[in-house]
């Protein structure tokens, strides 16, 4: 008898929900983070004596489908101008969907650190059957925006004004077999979003600022649990497929991007404007 996945016996349990907080300074940054998403996941392997497991491996694959990422700033009086900056869309942002890894891209898995608990590995030639692989995943994402950014059409500070971050992930617990062939038994659907205002209250190198947030647009939700491979059309592609770039690498790439006067994201304005969040 071969080594196999027993039917329907993965689980997933999300033991922590991911909150988020109210935006706060953080010396030159406005800072957005929340509570962690913590789950625990299992599946059962079968086989009888005498067969080796230990090229089967358990993890989590994460994608993240869905990114809002957008400032805006003005400055001190009128004439001072106004800056909208896209982080979330293209160019700047190649594509929506990407796969979350805090290892290599290509190593599939959320985190390949056999040390991390969220991959668990079958047991060699001589262990008994069932065997349970048990692993877990963690996850809270932080993002910031600078409090101050230079308007080079009048060369004057642009204080940030608003700001709207959302973040979707599809998280998947699946079984790569000693083949390499990935096997996705259950997933859920979570995110984290925050929307604010920003009123600044002083107006020098780190200025100080009342916080406003928007509570329509800042939250947080985990999904129910999923049986079954995902069949999203708006990620399945990006979940074992080679990838050159992690979501954090394309996340970078766009904050890079936008922090050139001129960018197609940046964009500019000698007056104070109200922008078009909807535009690249």
């Amino acid at each position: 008898m071969a080594v196999s996945i027993v039917p329907n016996s993965a689980n997933i349990q999300v033991t922590q929900q991911p909150t988020v907080y109210p935006p706060f300074t953080q010396g030159t940054r406005m800072v957005f983070t929340g509570d962690a998403l913590i789950a625990n996941g299992q599946v059962t392997l079968n086989g009888v004596a005498g067969d080796n497991a230990s090229g089967w491996t358990a993890g989590f694959i994460q994608a993240q489908w869905i990114e809002t990422n957008w400032c805006s700033y003005r400055g001190q009086r009128n004439q001072d101008g106004s800056i909208f900056i896209q982080r979330g869309r293209p160019p700047a942002r190649a594509a929506q969907a990407c796969r979350d890894c805090t290892t290599q891209v290509n190593s599939i898995f959320t985190n390949a650190n056999p040390l991390s608990g969220e991959i668990a590995t079958g047991f060699p030639m001589g262990a008994v059957f069932p065997q349970l692989l048990m692993l877990r995943t963690r996850d809270a994402p932080t993002e910031w925006c600078n409090l101050i950014e230079m308007n080079s059409l009048t060369g004057q500070p642009n204080f940030l004004a608003e700001a709207q971050l959302e973040f979707h992930f599809c998280t998947v617990l699946s079984v790569r077999d000693p083949g390499g062939v990935f096997h996705h038994l259950a997933s859920f659907y979570w995110n984290q979003r925050w929307q604010a205002k920003f009123k600044p209250l002083t107006f020098g190198a780190v200025p100080t600022f009342q916080i406003m947030p928007v509570w329509a647009g800042t939250g947080a939700d985990t999904g129910s649990i999923i049986r079954g491979a995902p069949t999203d059309a708006r990620f399945s592609g990006v979940l074992t497929s080679p990838q050159s770039q992690s979501c954090n690498q394309v996340f970078q790439a766009a904050k890079a991007a936008v922090a050139i006067p001129g960018a197609p994201n940046r964009h500019e304005s000698r007056v104070w404007t109200s922008f078009d969040v909807r535009q690249p």
